[in-house]
């Protein structure tokens, strides 16, 4: 092939990628949120499970781990779910700390949806689930 002709293939095909990828980043808005679960344990209660579902949105990253916590998880647009108990009753969580800016979240649509669900004891014989909507959560927007 003749230079000229490389070259204008070339200029025409990088042309073309870099006008798809204008036309894409005009429509997809991403936002990202540092996702904390409530803080509203009462005394002597303790977290034996949670789940977690995300609706027009993705989990991008397990920002904590629990130590000694078993997570599943998939992570998909438009939606992900997460869901977590202790491996052993001595790594329940006495308090909320590792469920603060736990899990960061994406989303690209204005119809973000969260739910999701804490389980508590206070003795390991019974347990209880205390449902969350959206407004439960503290979603803080992180810097672009």
């Amino acid at each position: 092939m003749k230079p000229k002709l490389i070259l204008c293939l070339a200029l025409v095909f990088s042309g073309g990628l870099l006008g798809c990828s204008s036309l894409t980043s005009k429509h997809a808005v991403h936002q990202n949120f540092l996702l904390s679960f409530p803080n509203r344990l009462k005394s002597g209660e303790q977290v034996v499970g949670f789940e977690l579902h995300v609706q027009n949105g993705k989990i991008l990253a397990v920002n904590k781990v629990p130590y000694d916590w078993i997570i599943n998880m998939c992570a998909q647009a438009p939606m992900s779910d997460m869901s977590a108990f202790p491996n052993h009753g001595a790594s329940a969580f006495q308090d909320m700390i590792p469920l603060q800016q736990f899990v960061t979240i994406q989303s690209d649509r204005s119809h973000l949806d969260i739910t999701g669900c804490l389980v508590l004891t206070k003795d390991f014989k019974d347990e209880w689930t205390n449902f969350l909507t959206k407004s439960d959560f503290v979603l803080e927007k992180t810097k672009p």
